[in-house]
Formats: C-alpha cells, sequence, structure tokens
C-alpha cells in the first residue's frame, strides 16, 4: 500500500482518519520512519517498543508518536 501526504507547518505529517483505521494505527503509537532503498519514499511502520518515553524518542532520531491534529 502507497499513499502520498505532504509535511505541513512544524513539519507534522498528517494521516487521515480513514487510512490510520485501515492501518491499525492509533494517537500515542509510535512509528519509525526509514528512506525506501531507491530513496522515492519515506516508510512509515509501528515500531517495536510501543514503551518509549518521549525523552527517549527524542534521541532516537527516526522514531515519531502520534499526535493528534487539529486543522484551522
Amino acid at each position: 500500500m502507497s499513499f502520498q501526504v505532504m509535511l505541513v507547518e512544524n513539519n507534522l505529517l498528517p494521516l487521515p482518519d480513514k487510512l490510520c483505521a485501515e492501518l491499525g494505527i492509533k494517537v500515542g503509537d509510535i512509528l519509525i520512519f526509514e528512506i525506501a532503498d531507491d530513496c522515492t519514499a519515506l516508510v512509515a511502520k509501528k515500531y517495536t517498543d510501543q514503551t518509549l518515553d518521549d525523552e527517549q524518542l527524542a534521541t532516537a532520531g527516526n522514531l515519531a508518536r502520534v499526535v493528534s491534529y487539529q486543522t484551522e
């Protein structure tokens, strides 16, 4: 499955609710982001360790927590 999104202000990556529901992603989940082999895509998947705190996430580099995002 592939899905195109664009980064918004503050480098946020908005994920539509429909996509999150289909993939089983919830607010609070930790995702790992990797560059695809051909460097044309960013691959995101659930990280294996969902128990990291925010400080550990900040030092990891390619991990991010899913947060609620309200459009204006």
